[in-house]
C-alpha cells in the first residue's frame, strides 16, 4: 500500500499538487481515499477549486469523479452538493460563500460520488480542515488546482504528494525532465539560523529585508518596498548598498524579475523566501542566479510524501509505465514514485 509505503500513517494533513493540468492528480487522490479508508481513517476532503466534475471546464475531456467511503466528511458548496451520486448529510455551515453557493461541511451517509467546490484561498482552508479535525477527521486530504501550490504550504498541510506523468510531455525523458525542475523547487534547502532570523523580521514587517553582516549575524535592514513581485530593491531608499547587503528575506512570490534584478550582487548573496510554494522561477534564470554564487533558501522545507505518474495523456497516447516509473525514480532520489494505475 502506497499509504503504509511513504510512511504517511503520521500524516494528519496532505495536499495533492499535479505538475500539470491533467497529470492525474484526481486518480491519486482517489487512491489516498481508498487505501485511507480500508485503513480504518475517517477522512476529512476538500478541493481548491472544483473536483469531481465529470467534464473538463476548459478542455471539456471527461475527468475522474471523485469517490467518497461512508463516515468521511466532506467539504462543498450548496449547488453541487446533489451532483454526485453519495448520499450526504449536512453537519454544518462553514460560513464561507462562493459563487456556487455556501459551503457546507457534510457527512457521508452512503458511499458514492461528490464534487468538491466553493474553498478558495489559504484562510478557508485551513478553517475547513480545524473544523473536520474537531468533527473527528483523523486525515484530511486537499486537492490543490495545478497551478495553485498554496495548499502544499507547510504552515497549512504536513506535506504534499505530487502528480506527474504523460501530458507533461511525450517521451519518457522528457516527462522526467520536467519532472525533476519541479522536485528540484519542491527541494530548496532550507535557510540557517541567521537567515531564519532574517525572514522572521520580513514577516513580522511585512516588508522586504535586507540583511548586512554584522559577525555571524545579519543585522536587518526594512525596507520601505513590501511587494516583491513589484519591488525594485536596489531603488529603495533604505538600501544599504550592494557592497553591504549580503541576503534579502522576501515573504511574498520570488519571480524570474527578481532574481534578474539580484543576479548582478556579489558572489555569495542569499535570497531567503517563505518555502517553494511561493517560487515562481524558470529554469535558465534559477541556473544563472546559481551560478553566479548566489544561493536561494526557504525558511520552511515543503515535505514530498511521494510522486505518481500517470503514463496515460488525455490527448490519446500513453506511455511504457513501469519505464516511466523508472525515469522518474532515477531524478528523484528518495522519494517514492509509483504508478498509481497499477
Amino acid at each position: 500500500m502506497f499509504l503504509e509505503h511513504v510512511e504517511l500513517r503520521n500524516a494528519r494533513r496532505i495536499a495533492l499538487v499535479g505538475i500539470a493540468k491533467h497529470a492525474g492528480k484526481t486518480t491519486v487522490f482517489n487512491e489516498l481515499i481508498r487505501q485511507a479508508s480500508v485503513q480504518g481513517r475517517k477522512l476529512g476532503l476538500l478541493s481548491i477549486g472544483v473536483d469531481g466534475e465529470r467534464n473538463d471546464a476548459i478542455m471539456g475531456v471527461p475527468k475522474p469523479e471523485v469517490f467518497v467511503p461512508a463516515g468521511a466528511l466532506v467539504a462543498s458548496a450548496g449547488d453541487v452538493l446533489e451532483d454526485g451520486t453519495a448520499l450526504l448529510r449536512i453537519v454544518e455551515s462553514t460560513g464561507i460563500s462562493s459563487t456556487l453557493g455556501d459551503v457546507y461541511l457534510v457527512e457521508v451517509q452512503e458511499p458514492g460520488t461528490v464534487v468538491l467546490a466553493g474553498v478558495r484561498d489559504q484562510q478557508q482552508v485551513a478553517q475547513v480542515m480545524a473544523r473536520m479535525e474537531r468533527l473527528g477527521a483523523e486525515l484530511c486530504l486537499v486537492d490543490g488546482a495545478f497551478d495553485r501550490m498554496m495548499a502544499a504550504q507547510p504552515l497549512l498541510t504536513d506535506g504534499v504528494v505530487l502528480a506527474t506523468g504523460a501530458v507533461v510531455a511525450k517521451t519518457v525523458q522528457e516527462v522526467a525532465q520536467k519532472t525533476a525542475y519541479f522536485l528540484q523547487r519542491f527541494s530548496l534547502p532550507q535557510a540557517d539560523e541567521a537567515l531564519t532570523r532574517l525572514y522572521d523580521v520580513a514577516e513580522e514587517k511585512g516588508a522586504l529585508v535586507a540583511g548586512v553582516v554584522q559577525g555571524s549575524e545579519f543585522l536587518p535592514v526594512v525596507l520601505k518596498q513590501t511587494s516583491s513581485f513589484t519591488a525594485n530593491p536596489q531603488t529603495d531608499e533604505n538600501w544599504p548598498g550592494q557592497e553591504q547587503v549580503r541576503a534579502l528575506a522576501v515573504t511574498g512570490a520570488v519571480t524570474d524579475r527578481l532574481l534578474q534584478m539580484l543576479e548582478g550582487l556579489p558572489r555569495g548573496f542569499a535570497l531567503v523566501l517563505s518555502d517553494a510554494t511561493h517560487f515562481f522561477v524558470t529554469g535558465a534564470v534559477w541556473r544563472k542566479f546559481l551560478r553566479r554564487g548566489h544561493q536561494l533558501v526557504v525558511r520552511r522545507a515543503v515535505r514530498v510524501y511521494g510522486l505518481a505518474v500517470n503514463p496515460y495523456s488525455v490527448e490519446g497516447y500513453h506511455l511504457p509505465g513501469r519505464e516511466l516509473v523508472e525515469a522518474v525514480q532515477a531524478v528523484a532520489g528518495d522519494v517514492a514514485v509509483f504508478d498509481v494505475k497499477e
